[in-house]
């Protein structure tokens, strides 16, 4: 294996702090990123690669020590005999904070992210996906139902609701140590929290590499003496934090509202991000509307005489309007009367659904001798 000159490839002094060595690698990663490099994309890959190598030994204090002793012969002992490869890169979380999340998306996720096969980019060499690799899982995906009354859902409204959500630990200050600094890498997966697993399947002998969290360190990747008991070694604890959900006019059961990786953390802290938080929605049953689609529709009672001879009665509306609805004469029980876009509003529209007023005759009740005289009389 060639020689590695670590502290060369990333330009700086053997007493480079670590502050010093990731301002080295932020600059040389922006240097050689394929979207901005002016010349060979394929050469711009590899550099990205080698000086990825270089700061995943040199960022690391145990690798480091032992670079100092032992010279070049710490990738035959850190990454074994195939060298360094995109599974051994462990500081991921680093990178982000270096260039931010909007930034690392664009280095590590586009199809021209160095390391990108057609199939991911790095993160799928990293955690598996594409032919011939499984994808470990991220954080699971998390539904909650929300109760909003049919008012509420025909107005619209801003609700605020309490989630657990992961969060820095406050007792480690998110380090995932005891002591507050870097530990000591786990020895079962190197500090990458996975260990993989590679498997012939078929004829044709196609390589399967299937990675889980590592059982020793629990995907932490970190050795387990040192590790916070409030967190685990994880740096995130789960706190119950306030979400303001802006809930549009005109939504109905089951319409969900999609809260990014504000889901479950993943299991490892390579396993990928957060999962993402949906927000059910169901709209309760009203005491007097029933809906239907976009229609309403309510029942109210109007008298033997009212119904005979035909009348005007005054309706309240779902938003606490009054208008006033025509019986015609002679109508029946039941007869559904319609006054349009006194329904729900449409969703992103500004149309509104018909209300249906269903009557109900109400026949009179303990009439005396001459009442009723008088009814056999006209009927």
């Amino acid at each position: 294996m060639p020689k590695k000159e670590y502290y060369e490839i990333l330009g700086v002094s053997r007493d480079a702090t670590d502050k010093a060595i990731k301002k080295a690698y932020r600059k040389l990663a922006k240097q050689y990123h394929p979207d901005t490099y002016q010349g060979d994309k394929k050469e711009a890959e590899e550099k990205f690669k080698e000086i990825s190598e270089a700061y995943e030994v040199l960022i690391d204090a145990d690798k480091r020590a032992k670079y100092d002793q032992i010279g070049s012969r710490i990738a035959d002992d850190a990454f074994g005999p195939e060298g360094f490869e995109w599974s051994h890169f462990s500081h991921t979380q680093d990178v982000e904070d270096i260039f931010g999340s909007a930034i690392f998306d664009s280095y590590f996720r586009s199809p021209s992210s160095p390391g990108f096969d057609g199939s991911g980019g790095i993160f799928d060499t990293l955690y598996g996906s594409g032919e011939g690799i499984e994808r470990a899982a991220r954080g699971a995906d998390v539904r909650l139902r929300l109760d909003i009354s049919l008012e509420e859902a025909a107005r619209g409204i801003a609700k605020k609701i309490e989630v657990p959500m992961s969060r820095p630990c406050n007792a480690c200050g998110g380090s995932g140590t005891r002591s507050g600094k870097a530990t000591t890498a786990c020895t079962q997966c190197r500090g990458t929290g996975q260990v993989r697993h590679v498997q012939s399947r078929g004829r044709a002998g196609t390589r399967v590499i299937t990675a889980a969290v590592c059982p020793l360190c629990k995907g932490t990747g970190r050795a387990t003496y040192d590790l916070c008991e409030a967190c685990g070694g994880a740096g995130t604890v789960s706190k119950q934090t306030k979400i303001e959900l802006k809930i549009k006019r005109g939504v109905s059961t089951g319409y969900e509202i999609k809260i990014p990786r504000a889901g479950r953390p993943p299991e490892s802290r390579l396993g990928g991000e957060p999962g993402d938080l949906y927000v059910v929605l169901n709209v309760l049953p009203h005491p007097i509307f029933v809906r239907q689609g976009d229609d309403l529709y309510m029942k109210t009672p109007i008298s033997f005489a009212q119904a005979a001879l035909g009348d005007e009665v005054t309706i309240s509306t779902l938003d606490g309007k009054h208008v006033k609805l025509k019986i015609p004469a002679e109508t029946q029980t039941n007869t559904k009367l319609r006054l349009r876009a006194l329904g729900m509003p449409k969703p992103d529209a500004a149309a509104r659904g018909d209300l249906y007023v269903d009557v109900v005759v109400q026949t009179p009740r303990n009439l005396s001798n001459t009442q009723k005289e008088l009814l056999r009389q006209v009927f």
